[in-house]
């Protein structure tokens, strides 16, 4: 990227929450470190080595620089620059157009490229195509959380404040079911219809079962902060528990992680 442009996104990156947000969803704390890239821009940028994270950010000076993204790509890495299937693990790559290059169509971005921005000084848009970058290649995964206790659904793994347990297949739709209706009694016909959508034997037992199994990893992974409750008749409900609670600090203890990191061609 030119000077001034990574510049200013040093700045926006040290700065409070300005752009680059510190917490995605409701839990999930990320910290952000900014490379530069020597240019010319080169293909072996976007590679990856395993549990790597990162964005590549390239601006782009000119609408007729992207004939440049093909050119070096096509005889080396065509299954990159067309988008096919590789096992080379690939970080998105953002284009990151000046304010009075004429913005270019769809027709004429190739495929590797992940997303495109028009405005190099608008560090609040880029920030916003690099988060969106990082969920679309699961990086940033969706979750559903209220409080403290977070469903990481892709991953099928359960946070409260910081610690993680893993479900099984059949416990993620239920805690879905029962973080969405957090601290209501969720009717045992609405479990069975849960039961019943995800393929599963919809029989007393089963249910009973799965229900007391994801009980335990809840009480495990909150320390008794929170319990499933049955209200006799009527269904079940995520509750507080009887565990006491911890201190202030160990949220932010817990929940650091490792960077992600925003690479910039300089």
């Amino acid at each position: 990227m030119g000077e001034d442009l990574f510049n200013r996104l040093a700045k926006e990156i040290a700065a409070h929450d300005s752009a680059f947000p510190r917490r995605i969803g409701n839990t999930q704390l990320v910290s952000w470190q900014l490379e530069r890239l020597e240019p010319p821009f080169r293909i072996e940028y976007l590679e990856l080595d395993p549990g790597q994270v990162a964005v590549v950010l390239l601006e782009m000076n000119d609408a007729a620089d992207i004939e440049m993204l093909w050119e070096c790509g096509r005889l080396e890495y065509p299954t990159l620059c067309f988008g096919a299937d590789t096992a080379v693990p690939s970080a998105p790559l953002i284009l990151v157009f000046d304010e009075q290059t004429g913005a270019p169509t769809a027709f004429d971005i190739p495929k590797m490229v992940d997303d495109w921005v028009c405005g190099k000084n608008a560090m609040n848009d880029v920030a916003r195509r690099v988060v969106t970058a990082l969920r679309r290649h699961h990086k940033l995964l969706d979750e559903l959380g209220l409080g403290l206790l977070t469903l990481h659904l892709e991953s099928r793994r359960l946070i409260y404040l910081g610690d993680v347990i893993q479900l099984s297949p059949a416990e993620v739709p239920l805690a879905e079911l029962f973080i969405s209706h957090m601290g209501s009694v969720v009717p045992i016909e609405e479990v069975l219809l849960m039961f019943k959508l995800a393929g599963r034997a919809a029989t007393g037992s089963n249910i009973r079962v799965t229900i007391f199994q994801l009980r335990f990893k809840i009480e495990l992974v909150s320390r008794y902060q929170l319990t499933i409750a049955c209200a006799y008749g009527e269904g079940y409900a995520l509750r507080p528990g009887k565990g006491p609670p911890r201190p202030k600090e160990y949220l932010e203890a817990r929940q650091t992680m490792p960077p992600y990191r925003v690479r910039a061609v300089a």
